[in-house]
């Protein structure tokens, strides 16, 4: 995609250009997280369905030799559940998530990824955020604990087993499709 494809993207958008992987939640989760989004925070719901960021952007194209060590590294991964928290803030951002437990396998997921040559000699900015799926960004701090209020901490509840991972790139719209699902996890 060239920048002439990509007429109203924003700056933030461009580092977005070549995709990222994802961690997406069973449908039955990512249907009462996609209303929520879709209520409270249409712009966001219209980039992506719920997901989980895994890590930092890609800054290229997925090379073949790329994917292939990412797929023998997700050999040794063992798949792991992650289970949802109420809805909350976190840090000073007025936005929503859904917290994500345990982080400790997700953590060691997220390393594995980034140890790739895909990542090498990058600065890794996300590398410390806690899992999470975004139910509301792009509001202020007033919306969010509207949202926070109307919302029951507990009508968002649930597991899900984290067994594969997806390369998902935006389109023109920037509005994320999957691409690739890897499912190489043991």
């Amino acid at each position: 995609m060239t920048s002439d494809e990509r007429p109203n993207w924003e700056p933030w958008q461009e580092e977005y250009r070549h995709g990222a992987f994802y961690l997406f939640p069973s449908p039955e989760i990512a249907i009462v997280v996609n209303e929520l989004r879709q209520r409270y925070d249409p712009r966001s719901a219209a980039i992506c369905d719920v997901h989980v960021s895994l890590g930092e952007p890609l800054i290229g194209p997925l090379r073949v030799e790329q994917l292939d060590e990412l797929r023998a590294a997700l050999c040794a991964v063992t798949p792991f559940p992650l289970t949802m928290s109420p809805l909350t803030q976190m840090g000073s951002h007025p936005g929503v998530v859904v917290g994500l437990s345990p982080e400790e396998p997700f953590f060691a997921l997220r390393d594995l990824v980034h140890s790739t040559s895909i990542f090498a000699g990058r600065e890794l900015s996300r590398a410390q955020r806690s899992p999470h799926m975004t139910v509301a960004e792009f509001v202020s701090h007033d919306e969010a604990q509207g949202l926070l209020a109307e919302v029951s901490p507990w009508d968002v509840g649930g597991s899900f087993l984290c067994d594969h991972l997806v390369y998902a790139v935006p389109d023109e719209k920037f509005h994320f499709e999957p691409v690739l699902t890897l499912v190489s996890l043991n």
